[in-house]
């Protein structure tokens, strides 16, 4: 429950919950309060009010309520009624409204690790299991035993479809190698994609396997999917808003994996629109809570900074464009689904491929233009809610241990490299 009050008089002593069957449940001692503005009597006038963020816990066995009650009980042992709004019977509105609920910058590690993330949890596993199953079409004859399949996930931005496609058309590797999924995770798109996809596959010929998600299932499970259904050996996981700057760029990356290195997956480097890097390989750094963030090697620099154009081994790739092995994807059991919207799932599968003794290649003589968050822009639980910390925190301790290993080595690594 999460909400806000006025108390000029300091007369606030309590939040108590009812249950169905008129059991008291005591929440003030789990409240935690947060400095809010709330408008006041008269137009565009503020008030500053006390809000607040607590988890009533449920009763075993019980149904979930839609209309909870909740009492204010004053100093004078008085109670009002607390009367929200309906709660949605849709785990994903549900979760959306959970992401929501607590302004971003008042969620302290308590509010999120005690209050919002058992609830989001919940919400999410219910969200994962109504999506349903994906239909596929096929556009134009599949390419027979391709060696690799290009899975792209698409979300409501089909804006650099055409530009995208053209680029793949343009490579003879990709032509002759390689077949294209695109998974649709927006399916009240696709009678659009279907007759985009098909327009352009009358404009350059090339095949294009469309699988139409029942319902938005997230970043994850539509790469999952495209997997699931991929042919080649190799797998190159590839946004919608990533588009190859010149040819070879997948024969060049295919041919990086395994060997005696132990390849387990690849990366390129990433441009921004202006030529400047937006990804050379990803290593993590500590924020001040203890937190551990995905960061880009010498984001912002020019492309042809020097430190970005030597070949090494790096932490983690971004999943912007990832390239790894069908066989070693599915050893690992690809993305993890528990992180929401999409977020941290490229650096936790990079972390799982660790755990199976491959190591991450970044590859500098491979350049795509990367149109940072385009498709994630439009989802509103990401960017109004909590989502990014959310993932942050389960990422954290998941994967802490590992990622202190590694950044451990990675500075060793770098200190080697720079002294005469």
């Amino acid at each position: 429950m999460t909400g806000w009050y006025r108390d000029p008089a300091g007369l606030f002593a309590g939040i108590e919950a009812r249950g169905p069957d008129d059991a008291t449940q005591d929440l003030t001692e789990d409240l935690r309060t947060f400095p809010v503005e709330v408008a006041g009597q008269t137009e565009g006038s503020r008030l500053g009010a006390t809000g607040f963020a607590v988890r009533a816990r449920a009763t075993p066995g019980s149904a979930q309520i839609l209309q909870p009650r909740f009492y204010l009980r004053l100093k004078s042992g008085a109670r009002h009624a607390l009367v929200p709004k309906l709660q949605p019977l849709d785990p994903v509105a549900a979760r959306a409204a959970a992401l929501r609920a607590v302004p971003a910058q008042h969620v302290s590690q308590t509010v999120l690790t005690q209050i919002l993330s058992p609830v989001i949890a919940n919400l999410h596993e219910q969200a994962r299991g109504r999506i349903g199953r994906p239909s596929l079409q096929n556009i134009g004859a599949p390419l027979h035993r391709p060696k690799a399949s290009v899975i792209i996930p698409l979300y409501r931005n089909l804006e650099f479809l055409r530009f995208q496609i053209a680029a793949f058309a343009a490579d003879p590797w990709v032509r002759a190698n390689a077949e294209l999924i695109y998974v649709l995770d927006s399916p009240e798109q696709a009678q659009e994609v279907e007759h985009l996809l098909g327009g352009l596959y009358l404009v350059y010929g090339l095949p294009i396997v469309l699988a139409i998600m029942e319902k938005n299932g997230g970043y994850a499970r539509a790469n999952n999917v495209g997997a699931s259904v991929a042919q080649g050996d190799v797998l190159a996981l590839v946004n919608s808003d990533v588009i190859p700057a010149t040819p070879g760029w997948l024969e060049k990356m295919a041919a990086r994996l395994n060997g005696r290195r132990r390849v387990g997956a690849v990366g390129p480097k990433l441009l921004f629109e202006d030529g400047s890097i937006q990804h050379a390989g990803m290593y993590f750094s500590q924020d001040h809570r203890g937190y551990w963030l995905n960061q880009h090697f010498h984001k912002g620099m020019p492309r042809d900074y020097a430190p970005a154009c030597g070949e090494r081994m790096v932490p983690a790739v971004t999943g912007a464009c990832l390239v790894t092995t069908r066989g070693l994807f599915e050893t690992v059991g690809g993305f993890t689904e528990d992180y929401v919207i999409g977020d941290y799932e490229d650096s936790d599968l990079c972390l799982k491929i660790a755990t199976a003794d491959r190591r991450i290649a970044y590859a500098p003589d491979v350049e795509l233009y990367h149109l940072e968050r385009k498709s994630m822009s439009l989802n509103t639980e990401y960017m109004r809610g909590i989502a990014w910390q959310y993932n942050c925190a389960l990422h954290t301790e998941r994967w802490g241990h590992l990622m202190t290993s590694l950044m451990q080595a990675d500075g060793r690594q770098r200190k080697a490299r720079i002294q005469p």
